[in-house]
């Protein structure tokens, strides 16, 4: 095989693997540690406003 043609594969898996991982693992990953939300739209931890605690 040409040492031309292994870089050019080469080439193409580095591609494909960074593709795979940019669309496809990090958003999976990603949507894992996403929080459930909370009780105020995300504005404080319990729910209540004058708890301190935000």
């Amino acid at each position: 095989m040409d040492f031309q043609k292994v870089l050019v594969g080469l080439t193409f898996l580095a591609a494909l693997l960074f593709l795979l991982r940019k669309f496809i693992w990090i958003p999976i990953t990603d949507s894992r540690k996403k929080s459930l939300g909370t009780l105020d739209g995300g504005k404080t931890k319990c729910g209540s406003d004058d708890c301190q605690c935000h």
